[in-house]
C-alpha cells in the first residue's frame, strides 16, 4: 500500500487507515499459524538431534567404544568412527535448531508481541481520543452568545487540549501502521532467506564430514564382504571337520565295542603294565614334566550329585598328561549362546570370524572372558581308586572314583565310553603310583586353613618343607608311630562307622578313625560337623593335646555316645540293628550311599541318641561340673547329646543368678567392671570371681589342655568375655601359664581385645612383671 500522501483528517485519511489496519489483522493471523508451524518445525529438528544422539548411545552400547572380545569381533573400533560421525551430524543438527529458533521464532514472536501490539494499542488510544475531542467540540458549538467569557475561554482551552490529543494519536496510530507496512516488505524475506542458509550451511557441513569419511565407509564395505566370503569358507570347514569327527566317533565306537566283553570284569587298580594304553599313558604323562601337556580324554559324563537331592548333573571332564582329572560346572545361568564350550577345544586353533583380527589381537582377552563363567573342580587320583559300579545296582554304565575328599559316581553313554574312561583312569593312577614309588616323594603337611586344597594339587606341586628339618624315613617314622598310637585305642582297628580294618583317616571333633570312603561321607557333611584329616598325611595336625584326646575317647567310647540307641545284637548278615528304630548300621561291603545315608542321620539328625527329658540346664551344669573336674568323657557325652548353643552358656545361666539382683550386691560390695578393682580378685587367682564365665574360661582355671582342645574343636568361642570384659587368654596370662596362653594364640585367640579396664592381654602381663617367655612376647605383640 502507497504511502499516506495527504495527512489531513479526512474520509479519505479515515479510509486508508480503516484499509491498513485491516490489512494488519489479516498478517497478524498469517503470522500465529506461521508461528505455531516454525514451532512444530524446530520441534521436529530437535527430535531429530535427539535421535541421532539416542542412535549413537545404542552403537555405542552395542559395541562401539569397548573393549570386550564381543565387540571387538564385531569390529568394535570401526564402529567407534561411525558413532563419532553420527554425533558430528547430531552437533550440526543442533546448530541448525538453533538457528532456526533464534532467526525465524525469536524474530517472528518479536514482531507479533511488539510491532502489532503497538498497532493495536495505536488504535485503542486513537478511538479514545476522538471519543474526547468530539465531547469537546459538542460541548463548545452548544455555548450560549450570553455565556461569560472565561466559560467560555475554558471550554476553549478544552477543545483545544482534546484535538492536540487526537492529533497525536492520530499520527501514533500512522507510525505503527507504516512500520508494520515497511517491516512486512522485508522482515519475513530476511528470516526465511537466513533459514535457507543455516540449512544450506549445515547440509554442506554434513556433505563435507561424509566426503572425509567416503574412503573408509568404501573400505568397510569391501572389507565386511572379504568377512562374509571368508565366514561362508569357515563355516564349509567345519561342517567339513564335523563330519570327519562323526566318522572318526562312530569308527572309535565300532572299535570299543569290539572289545567291550573283554574289558567288563576291570577292577581298580589294575596291577601296573597291563592294559594296551598302559604304555602309551605312561609316555604322555612323561613328556608333560617337560611342560607339554596332553589331554588323555575328554568328555561330558553324569556326575551323581552328593547333596541330599542326589541328582544327576552333566558335567566336562578332562583328564590330562599331568595326571589330574578335572571338569567344568557353570557358576550360575548363562544366556543362550554360552560359551561353556570355549574350554573343550584342545587342538589350540584360533577361529577366524567375521572380524578376525581384532579377534587376532585380543585373543587372551576372550578366553578369559570365556572361562569367567565356569569353575573347575578336581579330583585327586593320587590316593584314589576305581569301581565299576553304582550306589543303585540298578543304575547302567556307571563307575565310582572312590578318593579321601569324595566318592565321585558317573555315568557313561555307552559302554565302550565307560571302558574306555576307566582304563584311561587306571592307568593314570597306575603311573601315578609308579613315579611316587620310584621318586619317594612324601606329601607335606598343610594346615587346616589349607588342608582342603591337598586333594587338588598335583603331585609335582607339592615339595617338602624346607622347615621342617626331617627326612622322608624320619617323616614315615613319625607318621608311623602317629597312626599305631592312633590305632591301639580301644576300637580304633576298624573304621567307626563300617567296621573296615585299619582306618586311615579321623574326624578331630568326633575323636573317631574311619576308613577312606566314610571319611568322604564325614567330608560331605561340611567342616561345621566333621573336621577329616588324614592320620598318615596330615602329620602336623597330631599335635600332643589331640593326641590325647583321642587317646581318652576312642571310637569304642564314642559310638556308645553316637550310636546309644543301637543294641549290640548281631544278626544274621553281621548287621547292628536299632531297636527302636529301622536304622541299620553299614558294614564295609556297603554302597557309599547307604553309608553316607547313615553317617548323616547319625551325626548331622542325631538320630541314634536317646533323647532324655533333661532340660538345658540341668545339661549346662553337668557340663560345667565335667570341665571343672577334667572329665573328659562326659563333657564329650554332654556335647553330643546337647544343642551346640551349651558352649557358650555362661557361669551366670548355670546358676540361674538375677541378673538386676546380683547388679545391686556387686554394686553395694564395691564390684566394678574393671578387673583391678573388683575386690574378689586377687593376683594370680582369675578364678575368684566366675561371673559371666565360659567354660573355656573355666577350662583355661583348671589348666587342662586335653579339655581345651575338645571344647575348641567342639566350637566353643575362643574370644568370649567375662563380666570384667577379660577373655580365656586373660585369664590364661593372669594365672601366669604362659603355655596355655601361647596355645590358646595358636589356636585363635584374638590378642587385641582389651578388658574393661582398657587393657590387653600383652598389658596385663606387663602389669605382672617383665615377660621372660619370649615366645609368648612375640605372639602377644603380633597385628592381627
Amino acid at each position: 500500500m502507497a504511502a499516506f500522501f495527504d495527512l489531513e483528517d479526512s474520509p479519505m485519511f479515515q479510509k486508508q487507515v480503516c484499509s491498513m489496519e485491516q490489512s494488519t489483522d489479516d498478517l497478524k493471523n498469517r503470522c500465529q499459524r506461521l508461528h505455531k508451524g516454525c514451532k512444530k518445525f524446530v520441534a521436529s529438528v530437535n527430535e531429530a538431534c535427539n535421535g541421532d544422539t539416542i542412535f549413537a548411545d545404542a552403537l555405542e552400547s552395542f559395541g562401539g567404544g569397548q573393549e570386550d572380545p564381543l565387540s571387538l569381533s564385531m569390529g568394535g573400533p570401526l564402529i567407534s568412527k561411525f558413532i563419532g560421525a553420527f554425533r558430528e551430524l547430531a552437533t550440526y543438527k543442533e546448530l541448525l535448531r538453533s538457528q532456526v529458533e533464534h532467526v525465524l521464532v525469536d524474530r517472528l514472536t518479536q514482531f507479533m508481541s511488539v510491532d502489532l501490539e503497538e498497532a493495536k494499542d495505536s488504535r485503542r488510544r486513537f478511538d479514545k481520543s476522538i471519543y474526547a475531542y468530539d465531547q469537546a467540540r459538542e460541548k463548545y458549538a452548544s455555548l450560549k452568545k450570553s455565556t461569560r467569557e472565561d466559560i467560555v475561554a475554558g471550554q476553549e482551552e478544552d477543545l483545544h487540549n482534546s484535538k492536540s490529543a487526537f492529533e497525536r494519536t492520530r499520527f501514533s496510530l500512522v507510525n505503527a501502521l507504516m512500520n508494520v507496512e515497511s517491516k512486512k516488505k522485508y522482515e519475513f524475506l530476511e528470516s526465511f532467506s537466513a533459514i535457507m542458509d543455516a540449512h544450506l550451511r549445515y547440509f554442506k557441513l554434513g556433505y563435507d564430514l561424509l566426503s572425509q569419511m567416503e574412503p573408509l565407509i568404501h573400505q568397510v564395505l569391501t572389507y565386511a564382504q572379504q568377512s562374509k566370503e571368508a565366514s561362508n569358507a569357515e563355516q564349509d570347514k567345519l561342517g567339513r571337520r564335523i563330519q570327519e569327527f562323526r566318522t572318526q566317533v562312530q569308527m572309535d565306537n565300532i572299535h570299543a565295542s569290539s572289545n567291550t566283553e573283554a574289558l567288563t570284569n576291570v577292577d581298580c587298580p589294575r596291577p601296573i603294565g597291563i592294559g594296551p594304553s598302559y604304555k602309551d599313558i605312561q609316555a604322555l604323562m612323561q613328556s608333560s614334566a617337560n611342560g607339554m601337556v596332553q589331554t588323555i580324554k575328554q568328555g561330558y559324563l553324569l556326575k551323581h550329585s552328593s547333596s541330599l537331592r542326589a541328582d544327576w548333573k552333566r558335567r566336562f571332564f578332562v583328564l590330562d598328561s599331568r595326571g589330574t582329572l578335572y571338569y567344568y560346572r557353570t557358576k550360575g545361568p548363562k544366556p543362550m549362546g554360552s560359551n561353556s564350550n570355549q574350554s573343550t577345544n584342545t587342538g589350540g586353533e584360533q577361529s577366524n570370524g567375521v572380524f578376525g583380527r581384532f579377534r587376532a589381537r585380543h585373543s587372551r582377552t576372550s578366553s578369559l572372558s570365556g572361562e569367567s563363567t565356569l569353575s573347575c573342580r578336581t579330583v585327586d587320583l593320587r590316593t584314589s581308586t576305581i569301581k565299576i559300579d553304582a550306589e543303585d545296582l540298578d543304575l547302567r554304565l556307571c563307575f565310582r572314583i572312590i578318593s579321601p575328599s569324595k566318592s565321585y559316581t558317573l555315568q557313561a553313554e555307552t559302554e565302550a565310553d565307560r571302558m574306555e574312561w576307566v582304563n584311561k583312569i587306571t592307568g593314570v593312577i597306575t603311573s601315578l603310583l609308579n613315579a611316587h614309588l620310584s621318586q619317594q616323594e612324601p606329601f607335606i603337611h598343610v594346615n587346616e586353613k589349607h588342608n582342603s586344597r591337598l586333594a587338588s594339587e598335583p603331585v609335582s606341586n607339592i615339595q617338602t618343607s624346607q622347615k621342617q628339618g626331617h627326612s622322608w624315613g624320619n617323616m614315615e617314622m613319625q607318621t608311623e608311630g602317629v597312626s599305631g598310637l592312633l590305632r591301639d585305642i580301644p576300637g580304633n582297628d576298624q573304621c567307626a562307622e563300617c567296621s573296615a580294618p585299619e582306618p586311615d583317616w579321623a574326624s578331630l571333633n568326633f575323636g573317631i578313625l574311619m576308613c577312606i570312603e566314610c571319611s568322604g561321607a564325614h567330608r560331605n557333611l561340611g567342616v561345621h560337623i566333621s573336621k577329616v584329616r588324614s592320620i598318615t598325611l596330615d602329620v602336623k595336625v597330631w599335635e600332643p593335646t589331640i593326641l590325647e584326646l583321642f587317646k581318652a575317647l576312642g571310637n569304642a567310647y564314642c559310638n556308645s555316645v553316637w550310636e546309644e540307641l543301637l543294641s549290640h545284637d548281631k544278626d544274621g548278615n553281621g548287621e547292628s540293628e536299632c531297636s527302636t528304630t529301622s536304622i541299620v548300621k553299614p558294614s564295609s561291603h556297603d554302597s557309599f550311599n547307604k553309608k553316607e545315608k547313615y553317617i548323616h542321620m547319625k551325626y548331622a539328625e542325631k538320630q541314634l541318641i536317646s533323647q532324655k527329658p533333661n532340660s538345658f540346664a540341668s545339661h549346662a551344669s553337668a557340663l560345667w561340673e565335667a570341665v571343672k573336674a577334667s572329665n573328659l568323657q562326659e563333657a564329650y557325652r554332654l556335647i553330643a547329646i546337647s544343642d551346640t548353643t551349651i558352649l557358650n552358656t555362661t557361669y551366670d545361666e548355670i546358676q540361674s543368678i538375677d541378673s538386676l539382683r546380683l547388679e545391686e550386691t556387686l554394686s553395694k560390695e564395691g564390684h566394678n567392671l574393671d578387673p583391678s578393682a573388683c575386690p574378689r580378685l586377687k593376683p594370680g587367682e582369675p578364678e575368684n570371681c566366675l561371673r559371666g564365665c565360659s567354660l573355656l574360661h573355666l577350662a583355661c582355671q583348671v589348666g587342662n589342655a586335653v579339655m581345651i582342645e575338645l571344647l575348641l574343636q567342639s566350637g566353643v568361642d575362643a574370644n568370649m568375655r567375662d563380666f570384667h570384659g577379660r577373655t580365656p587368654l586373660h585369664h590364661c596370662i593372669a594365672k601366669k601359664d604362659n603355655e596355655l596362653a601361647k596355645y590358646i594364640l595358636r589356636r585363635g585367640a584374638r590378642r587385641l581385645i582389651k578388658d574393661w579396664g582398657g587393657l590387653t592381654a600383652l598389658e596385663r602381663a606387663m602389669e605382672l612383671g617383665s615377660i621372660t617367655d619370649e615366645q609368648l612376647f612375640i605372639l602377644l605383640s603380633e597385628n592381627e
